[in-house]
């Protein structure tokens, strides 16, 4: 009994050491976004991107609904090291590097197409380059969502707008394009919107279609004036101080997973859900305005000097951004 128990000790020692050592690394990534949207599956499809690249040396590890805080908190949190991985608003990106909201500038891209060109072949190292100063790794392009014009009445040229009080959430960009629009803008955070819609605190609510239906302000601003006056790129990013402890190995593996998005791509599965819930809207009762393509240049000749205006408050580092998506719109096309 003695000599079975010795060998069976051997045998369990041998079977230990023949074994791979192997050790996993966990990547937290925070989003606001809930599981089971478009976003929700974007995040699972990258996990499985990572896993695979990585061989399953890596495994992400999401937080939905803003679990791990709001996406200027973890972001910050994420510059620091203390999140890995995140899926953020370019609003978001612009706390840690304020001029790369210009890349972004309302009105700026002529259609969707061409911004997904612009972004992929001319923006994406400027992005990165800037974000990674701040300790942020960028890793590819991600969709919010189009914005359009909410509220109970029609609104398809500039001198509707005049004077009307808009809710916003405030940052300059929000602040001047309104103003620049002969609209008042209004301090008002989402939450609020459709209390304060329904009490005439605001006229209109200019928003997504993600946030319009679900929260139901749709009962409230029965009419879309589908002027798209803001696009929303957003970003997959990862804490450059994590990405530099892994072995080079792996961060080649991760960045193999985020090269897998693109815009263009990213940009359909939102727009598809956009799509969904337009028809939603409808079936409820609620209108689309559709706007001619002369109303709608009636709106965007108002923007130029916005641009400038918003890139001068950069000094050069403006300029230098303006000019690359001026250029990168040239190359594009429309």
């Amino acid at each position: 009994m003695k000599i079975f128990k010795t060998a069976a000790t051997v045998a369990a020692l041998a079977a230990g050491f023949a074994a791979p050592a192997f050790s996993e690394t966990v990547l937290k990534l925070a989003t606001a976004a809930p599981e089971k949207t478009p976003w929700g599956a974007q995040v699972m499809r990258l996990a499985e991107a990572v896993a695979a690249e990585s061989e399953g040396r890596l495994r992400i590890e999401p937080y939905f609904n803003s679990q791990l805080g709001t996406e200027n908190d973890t972001l910050a949190q994420l510059a620091r090291g203390r999140i890995e991985m995140g899926l953020f608003t370019v609003n978001a990106g612009a706390q840690q590097a304020p001029e790369i909201g210009l890349m972004q500038l309302y009105g700026i891209y002529d259609s969707n197409d061409q911004r997904a060109c612009v972004q992929d072949n001319h923006l994406t190292d400027e992005i990165r380059a800037r974000l990674g100063e701040k300790g942020v790794y960028f890793g590819a392009w991600a969709e919010v969502g189009n914005g359009y014009l909410m509220s109970d009445r029609a609104l398809t040229s500039v001198e509707d707008l005049r004077g009307l009080k808009v809710g916003i959430s405030v940052n300059r960009i929000n602040t001047e394009y309104w103003k620049a629009m002969g609209a008042n803008p209004v301090p008002i955070s989402p939450g609020e919107a459709a209390s304060a819609a329904s009490t005439g605190l605001i006229d209109l609510y200019p928003t997504v279609y993600t946030f319009f239906v679900p929260s139901g302000l749709n009962k409230v601003y029965p009419i879309v004036n589908e002027y798209n006056y803001s696009t929303g790129p957003a970003m997959w990013a990862m804490s450059q101080r994590v990405l530099d402890r892994l072995s080079a190995e792996d961060q080649e593996a991760v960045k193999r997973a985020f090269a897998q998005f693109n815009s263009a791509d990213v940009m359909a599965e939102i727009f598809a859900f956009e799509d969904v819930l337009r028809g939603l809207h409808t079936k409820s009762g609620g209108q689309i305005v559709d706007l001619t393509p002369e109303q709608i240049e009636g709106f965007r000749e108002k923007l130029p000097p916005f641009w400038e205006a918003m890139a001068a408050d950069y000094g050069d580092d403006g300029a230098a951004i303006l000019k690359l998506v001026q250029d990168g719109k040239a190359a594009c096309g429309s």
